[in-house]
């Protein structure tokens, strides 16, 4: 177990709006993993908070849950909608999306800092600069400096923490910390890059990033690593189970076998709860050509391009690779791991990737290659089935929301498609060009982050686009806010019918809330066509022509 120690420390204060933070120290923690060390942190605490902390709803994890569906299904029809508070600017770019629990938002930065806002006027409740993050050295990719939080956190109620992985620059090891939700002290603080001894590979922070989504489940925080863009060095996919309760790591990560096939995906780990399997995309084996050797059997031999279900302490069960992984995936590094999957039931989960193509699978039995429950599976004729509009080569990024009947997703370039799912047969209908009924496209020419869903409406982000809503069910635009930037990936959250947006330039929280036709306890109806939803104010959005990026957007970061 760790040990905090209480300590003693110089108190400044500071005026913040009107109320008064208290900045300490926050802890001494001594890490068994890496020696004694100090956890140096900057502690900002606002004890005069003039609104009340009010809980409504919840967005604890990447997407709203572990299998990822990014779907509220507590919020009925929207009738309305209307711009929110914009928090204070923040210490830096934000990537990770928010998390919302109890009434609070958490918020983290390239600058190692974790924020609590109030989620009713975004007023501060405390936040800590955890330390310093790295200002160079890498050796390729994402050249944003600083480097710190980059993947979405977690929060576990379980113990009362969000944790989150940060990067340091006096040591460059990756840390997994864990703040108190209430306080924001921290309680928990591994040291991931020092456990990589036994497992016959080298951790480097130079080739390696740490892009994916957090989740805890099995008493674990799991962690995800892939490698950087430009695909440098001989790096691999990692995974870690960091336990929650801040003991030693005890079980060797899991790590592809090959270079490449890393887990960069925005998205990160999917968790089944009813089973408690993990489930990560990988991406291509390296270089392209000579990474992409085959066994006998045709299947990859460094297991690219495949979905990869884990046991709880990281031991490998199973696997899917797409029947034409090598051709078409692996030569051309259109990375089947470009997102995370879906999980629609724990029978059934969804996943496409850069080249464009979908599947169905059955995440009790991935099968190996081939084996999908749609399209036909081997020994069947492989004939792929479309989810972008026929792009190929990089459609599709970060991850999915699902909301029955349909599966959506951004395709580059090409806006928001949903895919209509027949989870019985099972089966989806192609998005091809044209994406014809029952399938939907809307947004065409912009490039979106990942969407969510809630209260019968798809929201998505783009860079200087600002925030859209599409009616779920027929694609209608409903809802367009204000101009304003995002970074890459960057998808939102909601909670109580507010939706969330890390926005840049400046760097902050823009808040969205929506008006229901009825009340908001009451679970979504059926979602019927309808008129465009009204912004207050004024009182009728206009319609609006689809808005073109005002810059071509940028590479892919990290693989």
């Amino acid at each position: 177990m760790k040990n905090r120690l209480a300590i003693a420390a110089a108190v400044t204060i500071t005026l913040f709006g009107a109320a008064w933070p208290i900045t300490v120290a926050a802890s001494l923690i001594t890490d068994p993993g890496a020696g004694s060390r100090t956890a140096s942190s900057s502690l900002t605490t606002n004890l005069a908070a003039a609104t009340q902390i009010n809980p409504k709803g919840s967005w604890p994890v990447y997407h709203r849950d572990n299998g990822h569906t990014g779907f509220d299904p507590a919020q009925p029809a929207v009738c309305c909608v209307k711009a929110g508070w914009t928090s204070a600017a923040l210490d830096d770019r934000i990537f990770a999306s928010p998390l919302i629990f109890g009434g609070i938002v958490y918020v983290a930065t390239l600058n190692n800092t974790v924020y609590a806002l109030n989620q009713i006027d975004g007023s501060l409740i405390w936040s800590n600069h955890l330390r310093a993050p790295e200002t160079g050295g890498w050796t390729c990719g994402f050249q944003a400096s600083p480097q710190g939080i980059l993947g979405t956190g977690v929060i576990d109620p379980q113990t009362n923490r969000i944790f989150v992985t940060t990067l340091d620059t006096n040591d460059d090891h990756y840390r997994l910390e864990g703040l108190n939700l209430d306080t924001g002290v921290e309680e928990v603080n591994t040291d991931i890059s020092a456990y990589t001894a036994g497992i016959g590979f080298t951790f480097d922070w130079k080739i390696q990033q740490q892009r994916g989504a957090l989740a805890v489940a099995n008493g674990y925080v799991y962690v995800p690593f892939g490698g950087r863009a430009g695909d440098c060095g001989n790096y691999h996919g990692w995974v870690y189970a960091v336990p929650i309760n801040g003991s030693p790591i005890t079980h060797f990560p899991y790590v592809t076998s090959g270079s490449g096939s890393g887990f960069w995906a925005a998205g990160g780990v999917v968790v089944d709860d009813s089973t408690g399997k993990l489930f990560m995309s990988s991406g291509n084996a390296m270089p392209p050509g000579s990474g992409c050797a085959a066994n006998g059997d045709g299947t990859p031999v460094f297991e690219n391009n495949a979905v990869i279900r884990l046991s709880a302490t990281l031991a490998r069960e199973d696997a899917f690779v797409p029947a034409d992984w090598q051709g078409n995936w692996c030569n051309n590094d259109a990375d089947l791991g470009s997102t995370s999957s879906v999980l629609i039931s724990p029978n059934l989960m969804f996943q496409s990737g850069k080249w464009g193509t979908g599947f169905l699978l059955n995440p009790k039995n991935l099968g190996g290659m081939g084996k999908q429950l749609y399209p036909a599976p081997l020994p069947a004729a492989y004939s792929e089935v479309n989810t972008c509009l026929g792009s190929h080569g990089g459609a599709t990024f970060g991850s999915y929301a699902y909301a029955a009947p349909f599966v959506y997703l951004e395709c580059e370039g090409r806006g928001i498609v949903a895919l209509r799912v027949d989870s019985t047969a099972p089966s989806f209908s192609p998005c091809d060009n044209p994406c014809l009924a029952p399938d939907w496209r809307a947004g065409a020419g912009i490039t979106f982050g990942p969407p969510i869903v809630a209260g019968g409406l798809v929201w998505a982000a783009t860079s200087g686009g600002g925030l859209y809503a599409y009616d779920a069910a027929t694609g209608a635009q409903m809802f367009h806010s204000a101009t304003f930037g995002i970074d890459r990936f960057v998808t939102p959250a909601e909670a109580g019918g507010q939706v969330f947006v890390a926005a840049s330039g400046p760097n902050v929280i823009r808040t969205f809330v929506m008006g229901f036709r009825t009340a908001q306890s009451a679970i979504a109806p059926a979602v019927p066509a309808r008129q465009p939803v009204l912004q207050a104010p004024p009182p009728v959005v206009p319609t609006r022509a689809p808005v073109s990026q005002s810059t071509p957007a940028p590479p892919p970061y990290g693989r």
